[in-house]
């Protein structure tokens, strides 16, 4: 059994720089506090938080001898300034691609409608908010009579979907002027042709990423679409494989590189052999 493992795997930038910073922050001794997940994986939280890294929904009472970290999927302005006025500084760790981004929406939005494909309810899309009050977030084309859009997404969306809800949206809309942005993270669409690519020539692949990330689901998804296709949290979660001659192995943007490697040698042990 082949073992093909992505060319591309761990963390992204924008998470290794986030995951890194509070770790180093820890390792000095600070006091570290966030109020949500720095990113989409349980085993990286887990490790962090056995660092001390806190998540918080009040604040907490020695805040003014702490530290607060906007995670990498960013938050709305006004929760950041609230946030600064309770601790004695706050270290923003958004992914600059989402930063720019949220620039972006903000920018637009004073021009015109700002429309952006995305899930209401992603940390990203909450955030965005606070900077585009006005913008339409949706994952389903709406009827819109407006003189100027933007179009734009979600940094982990799906090129193929976007594509398609854009096209939609230009259809059954009446505006005099639509300027589309494709502000999908080139990463993830990297990620996007290698997970179709795989599944193609791969019996299995397993996608290996948290089970809320957004962008570890997209390549699931794309990978069960075009073959068969697991999603794997961490090594233990594979128990047998059926006799096959291929199987992949591709992973999220928040799966950091040890997560992927132990799951290459679980794979070697049930019979695999990587590719060189």
């Amino acid at each position: 059994m082949r073992i093909v493992v992505a060319e591309d795997v761990g963390f992204c930038f924008g998470v290794k720089r986030a995951v890194e910073h509070v770790k180093e922050l820890l390792s000095k001794g600070e006091k570290v506090y966030t109020d949500g997940d720095i990113v989409h994986n349980p085993l990286v939280m887990k490790e962090l938080e056995e660092l001390g890294l806190k998540k918080i929904n009040d604040i907490p009472e020695d805040s003014k001898n702490s530290i607060f970290v906007v995670r990498a999927h960013g938050l709305p302005p006004a929760r950041i300034n609230h946030y600064k006025k309770h601790f004695k500084e706050v270290v923003d760790l958004t992914c600059p691609i989402v930063e720019a981004l949220f620039k972006k929406a903000k920018n637009a939005s004073k021009k015109g409608k700002v429309v952006v494909f995305g899930k209401r309810d992603h940390p990203e899309m909450k955030a965005l908010s606070g900077y585009a009050p006005h913008a339409l977030i949706t994952l389903s084309p709406i009827p819109l009579k407006e003189e100027i859009v933007y179009i734009m997404a979600q940094t982990t969306a799906p090129l193929e979907s976007f594509k398609e809800f854009v096209a939609e949206e230009i259809k059954m809309s009446d505006f005099a002027k639509a300027e589309i942005f494709n502000t999908i993270c080139d990463v993830t669409l990297r990620r996007e042709r290698i997970a179709k690519e795989m599944s193609r020539t791969c019996d299995i692949v397993f996608v290996v990423g948290g089970k809320h990330s957004s962008n570890t689901g997209k390549l699931f998804q794309i990978a069960t679409s075009n073959g068969n296709a697991v999603w794997i949290e961490k090594p233990e979660d594979i128990e047998r494989i059926p006799e096959v001659e291929c199987v992949g192995v591709i992973s999220g943007t928040s799966t950091p590189l040890y997560i992927v490697q132990n799951v290459i040698k679980k794979l070697k042990v049930l019979g695999g052999e990587e590719d060189e």
